[in-house]
């Protein structure tokens, strides 16, 4: 089992300041209260694939989930940087696999100016209908410019103005250094399937039946629907015995969607990163045991490295208990706050188990 990163550090980021997790393993899992942090380090380790395109980024912003007309990329990324610091700058440190060491940080300078209302159109992705003025007037404006260093070298550049919400599709993508994915608590809710891995592996195709049949006993297979009107979109069915006719898969509640959608994610970033935050949501306990079974065995057999966040001390405990031969992979992160500094202790799965049965330590 290759693991992509061994240490990550935050030098600068949102309310994080030289925060670093070490020795990192296989299966991380990140805890400590609100606001210590958790979901920021999963954001920065989203844009280590890419961090040179804007694209990267815009999951840092907090905005992707609003609807477009509510979108402002502007106040989206100036909300990234710490907003204490006069120099508006993120960075991070990382040591990959190999023992290679990466540093990586996005400036942002800001500027008053101007741009003509046909640029404003076109930036938002609009054309302006032809009016009987002879000249076009000009807006004042404020742009941000955004530049991306990797290893203090300029690596790329970029600008957002004030009114933007939308950003150029990016037609030159870079092959990423490592493929991660993120999942958010809520994206089982919102998110397509893609189970194609999964159906076409005879093997993860059975542990993913058991798993189902958690859920509902009755469940006999599971397939895949070409929409006929729609060819890029896959419809997955479930034949029940207690059903004449196969029942769509988002007929069903919110704990087996996330099942699946957590076994999609971890078939999808095979040979990467999994960014898991808070995994456990709408999980119910009585079907944690196996969904955290396969979910971790998978992440090994695939050669994943995972994060996982969780508040729950049910969840924690299920995986640092989950299987004895998976202990070896398994580290655990408390993230704390105190006097305005950031702080992290690390116990390895052994230390976690046996600091929590011995000395009663809290571990989320």
């Amino acid at each position: 089992m290759k693991s992509y990163l061994q240490e990550f550090t935050v030098h600068a980021y949102k309310g994080i300041h030289n925060l670093t997790l070490e020795s990192l393993n296989a299966i991380n899992i990140l805890t400590g209260d609100n606001n210590s942090g958790k979901t920021s380090v999963l954001e920065l380790l989203s844009t280590i694939g890419n961090p040179q395109d804007t694209d990267a980024w815009i999951r840092c912003a907090r905005i992707d989930g609003l609807r477009i007309r509510d979108r402002l990329y502007f106040n989206g990324f100036y909300n990234m940087f710490p907003i204490d610091d006069e120099r508006k700058e993120i960075a991070y440190s990382l040591i990959d696999g190999d023992g290679k060491s990466d540093e990586v940080m996005l400036v942002a300078e800001l500027e008053e100016t101007q741009v003509s209302e046909k640029e404003m159109y076109r930036l938002n992705g609009l054309s302006r209908m032809r009016s009987v003025k002879q000249e076009d007037e000009v807006v004042d404006t404020v742009c941000m410019h955004l530049y991306t260093y990797l290893n203090q070298n300029k690596a790329h550049e970029d600008v957002i103005y004030d009114f933007q919400n939308i950003l150029p599709r990016n037609l030159n993508k870079r092959k990423p250094y490592v493929k991660t994915v993120y999942v958010s608590p809520v994206d089982h809710a919102k998110s397509s399937l893609n189970l194609n891995g999964i159906l076409s592996d005879p093997e993860l195709y059975g542990k993913m039946l058991s798993i189902l049949q958690t859920f509902d006993a009755n469940i006999i297979s599971i397939n895949a629907l070409k929409n006929e009107s729609n060819p890029f979109q896959t419809e997955y069915m479930v034949l029940t015995r207690n059903h004449a006719k196969a029942l769509p898969l988002t007929a069903y509640g919110d704990g087996m969607k996330k099942a699946m959608l957590l076994l999609s994610a971890v078939v999808r970033a095979k040979d990467g990163i999994l960014l898991l935050d808070e995994f456990e949501t709408a999980i119910h306990t009585s079907a944690m045991d196996s969904v955290f079974s396969w979910l971790l065995k998978s992440v090994i057999k695939l050669n994943v490295q995972v994060f996982l966040t969780s508040h729950s001390k049910e969840a924690i405990e299920k995986v640092l208990q989950c299987d004895d031969e998976l202990k070896p992979y398994i580290n655990l992160y408390t993230l704390y706050n105190f006097e305005e500094k950031n702080y992290v202790r690390r116990l390895s799965c052994e230390e976690a188990i046996d600091a929590k049965d011995n000395l009663g330590l809290e571990l989320r």
